[in-house]
Order: structure tokens, then C-alpha cells, then sequence
């Protein structure tokens, strides 16, 4: 699955693949003595209904982003990364909180696999009742997007076929037929770009029924598209 995690391309850099550092597993913050420090924006996974759904966070700013996703999902536990396999010091876990895990760190592009709960070697494979026929990556739920931005994801729906479109107060912006990588029963990838101007709006993605046109599976994102 393609993950793209909005104002995650430089800060996952401090999750190397060589073997975990402190600034890896949480231990220290980036200041600066002369100007405020902006919030870090992290995406992380959560379940509602027992599907899985990206969502934007705002922590204070550090290199150990791994360490922080773990923490905005309120998971107190270590983690370190070493040759793609980010090890989380949990014991036990539900496979609710499991599934948030291994999708919030497996975004990274370092990480490939997780250990955790007495699991090895977990992948998002491993958890694909937890993802619904369409998912938006990118942008996640209350991001700050630029004018022009992208929208992906995956989706399994019937012949690969998409509508993108951008919402304000009732009102369709644009809207867009996209076709995925592949259709049900596969999953494939899909991606658009879309422009708007500034303001607070909803992403909507939906796939379009063949009987009348109709919204099915819709998903809805609410960004902020910034001046």
C-alpha cells in the first residue's frame, strides 16, 4: 500500500535503518534559543468501527518522530528501528491497537515490519479486514494542504473507478473520475491532483455506483488549504 504521510518526508529520516539511536527512540526535542519552535505535523492510524483512518497530530518537534506517532497514539512504550524492523516494547495489546501500530510506523519508509505484543515481523498485510474498499492516504484528516495538492490512496472497488472532488460549505469545487491501479477484488493505487483556494474544505472520495451514479463507500478528509 501506498502511504505518504503529510510533513513526514524529512522528519522520517531521523528513523534510519542502521540500528536505533537515542534520537530514534524518543529522547530528545529540537530547539532553537532564538524563535518558537513550530508543532511537528505526524500522521498516525486509527480504528473507528474496525476500520482503519488516517489522521493528522501535532507534537512538539523531534527527531524521534517513531517514538512521538507512538505517543499521539497513546502508546507509552519504546521502540527502536534496526534493518526495517521497528521493535516496540509493548507486552500485550489488542489487535485494535496492534493494527494502529504496525500502520503508523510501517508509513516510514525505513520501517517494513513490526514486532510488538509477542508478534514478529508484522506487516499492514496482516491486517487488511482493517482496511476499507477506499482509503485516503494523503491528505489526512485536518491537514494544512498547499492551493495545489495531491490525493491518493488505495482502493478495491468495481473497475477501478474513482470520483475526487472538493467540498465547501455544500458546495462541489471540482470533481474528477480517477482510475486506480487495479480494480476489486484487488487493490490498487490511485492518485489526483486538485487545486483550491485558501480555506477550510472536504475531500471527498467515493466510488461511483454503476446502476445510478451514486456515492458508494464514500470517504470524507477535512483539510485546510492554506493562503
Amino acid at each position: 500500500m501506498v502511504m505518504i504521510a503529510i510533513g513526514l518526508a524529512v522528519a522520517a529520516s531521523g528513523c534510519g535503518s542502521r540500528s536505533a539511536t537515542p534520537a530514534d527512540t524518543g529522547t530528545g526535542t529540537v530547539t532553537n534559543p532564538h524563535m518558537p519552535v513550530p508543532p511537528l505535523a505526524l500522521t498516525i492510524y486509527v480504528t473507528s468501527s474496525g476500520a482503519l483512518t488516517p489522521k493528522v497530530v501535532h507534537v512538539p518537534q523531534t527527531r524521534a518522530v517513531a517514538a512521538a506517532a507512538l505517543h499521539a497514539l497513546g502508546v507509552d512504550a519504546p521502540v527502536t528501528i534496526d534493518s526495517g524492523t521497528a521493535t516496540v516494547g509493548l507486552d500485550r495489546a489488542p489487535d485494535d491497537q496492534v493494527a494502529e501500530i504496525v500502520f503508523t510506523l510501517t508509513q516510514f519508509p525505513t520501517v517494513q515490519r513490526v514486532n510488538v505484543a509477542g508478534r514478529t515481523g508484522l506487516t499492514r498485510d496482516d491486517f487488511a479486514h482493517y482496511v476499507p474498499p477506499i482509503v485516503v492516504d494523503s491528505p489526512a484528516a485536518g491537514a494544512t494542504v498547499a492551493q495545489t495538492f495531491t490525493v491518493s490512496g488505495t482502493a478495491s472497488v468495481f473497475e477501478a473507478t474513482l470520483v475526487v472532488q472538493l467540498v465547501r460549505n455544500g458546495e462541489v469545487l471540482s470533481k474528477q473520475t480517477v482510475t486506480a491501479s487495479q480494480g476489486a477484488p484487488a487493490r490498487g493505487t490511485y492518485s489526483a491532483s486538485v487545486h483550491a483556494t485558501p480555506g477550510a474544505l472536504t475531500v471527498q472520495v467515493f466510488a461511483p455506483s454503476a446502476e445510478d451514479g451514486s456515492a458508494q463507500h464514500q470517504v470524507d478528509v477535512p483539510v485546510t488549504v492554506s493562503p
